[in-house]
């Protein structure tokens, strides 16, 4: 039986569970940026099949949030799960080194996929349980905080390997390599963590139902989904404005740090206002980025873009499971993130096919402006739909803030 752990131990998780994201984050981003340019350049791919290879990894992102959050829900180890799920996308992404082909390529990013997907529903389990009443946005935004510093350091990483090794297909290679060392670091503050207490109902009481606004706030994550195609394809957008290998890491960089110096400022934002209008500005900036990225014709316009992009991702990430955790009573959290994560992740696929598929045959203004309309539609549900501005019928532990 999993025995709970010291308040003060607990609390501990929120940070170790963040810096453990961090060195995740710094292994993950060491390939992301220059996936692209090996994909299309090295290996001759199309840039449907680039969107293919980036849905299937989501596809398997989304088939381990549900499978992770049901565990959690029916009494598994939430840190256990997390463990293991690291251990999957740790292990997946320096192999990329080695991958002959796209389909390699595809079926590695599937298994990092299960991996990156697997940890979310316990992990925001572990960090759920030890944030403060009515500061949930704030732990949130640390988590990502600490993420997306590592998501700074691993593209600058990548870019001076590349400057040092050179900037063909061997340097991308032995950048995918190098993946492997700050999985050391992520091991040894996941071997830190604790685990938290089943979160199973009493015997003999019945599991609470997700609450109607729940259902709703699913529903435009759902759409959404649609109109967020992978990062990759932004990251090509900015190789067709003139920017080298080296340049997308460097640029990924900085779009990471301006998304990790505003997400703790943006969680802390949302403890005060409110989850919904915080929401309603990251996805309004979304719609003005990709609408941007469908006009742009300039490096430094591209740049620009980038930055304001690390705004929507600082003020809609976090935002977002603080919501959950407001809604949802704690024995149905595991399920609830399970499902708003994998509401967006299934749809990646097809979207991300969708958006490469116009830009082969008509050209990236249609791509990228179809993900800005789309977008504006999901924007539309959140912002007129009245039920998802109710309040939940029960807070999820003593003391905590209700909002909408």
């Amino acid at each position: 039986m999993i025995q709970p752990a010291t308040p003060a131990a607990r609390r501990s998780n929120v940070v170790l569970l963040g810096w453990a994201a961090f060195w995740s984050g710094m292994a993950q981003e060491m390939i992301y940026p220059l996936l692209p340019v090996f994909v299309v350049v090295a290996l001759g791919a199309s840039k449907t099949k680039l969107g293919a290879v980036e849905g299937a990894l989501a596809v398997g992102v989304t088939v381990a949030r549900l499978a992770t959050g049901r565990a959690v829900d029916r009494g598994g180890s939430p840190l256990r799960l997390t463990r293991a799920s690291y251990a999957l996308s740790l292990l997946a992404r320096p192999l990329l080194a080695l991958a002959p082909s796209v389909a390699a390529v595809g079926a590695l990013r599937v298994v990092d996929g299960l991996g990156k997907g697997g940890k979310d529903a316990p992990r925001d389990v572990l960090v759920a349980a030890d944030a403060e009443a009515g500061r949930a946005g704030r732990s949130f935004g640390l988590q990502r905080m600490l993420d997306t510093l590592g998501s700074v350091v691993g593209p600058l990483v990548a870019g001076a390997v590349l400057l040092v090794v050179g900037r063909g297909e061997s340097g991308l290679r032995v950048a995918f390599a190098l993946a492997a060392l700050p999985a050391v670091g992520a091991a040894v503050q996941l071997a830190r963590a604790h685990d938290a207490p089943p979160a199973t109902p009493a015997s003999g009481a019945r599991r609470a139902r997700l609450p109607r606004p729940f259902w709703v706030l699913l529903g435009a994550l759902t759409v959404f989904g649609l109109a967020n195609s992978s990062d990759t394809l932004l990251l090509l957008r900015a190789r067709s404005a003139g920017l080298s290998a080296p340049a997308l890491a460097f640029l990924y960089a900085a779009f990471n740090l301006a998304y990790a110096l505003l997400a703790l400022p943006a969680g802390a934002l949302s403890d005060r206002v409110g989850r919904r209008p915080l929401l309603l500005v990251a996805w309004s900036t979304y719609v003005l980025a990709y609408a941007g990225f469908a006009v742009a014709t300039r490096s430094w316009q591209v740049v620009g873009l980038f930055l304001l992009y690390g705004v929507y991702y600082a003020a809609g990430e976090g935002t977002v499971k603080a919501w959950i955790t407001t809604l949802v009573p704690v024995d149905r959290r595991g399920a609830a993130y399970g499902l708003a994560a994998a509401a967006s992740g299934l749809l990646v696929l097809p979207a991300s096919v969708l958006a490469g598929a116009l830009w082969d045959r008509v050209g990236p203004r249609a791509a990228f402006l179809t993900g800005s309309l789309i977008a504006l539609a999901a924007l539309a549900v959140l912002a007129f739909v009245p039920t998802v501005r109710t309040r939940p019928a029960a807070p999820t532990r003593p003391g905590s803030a209700t909002e909408g």
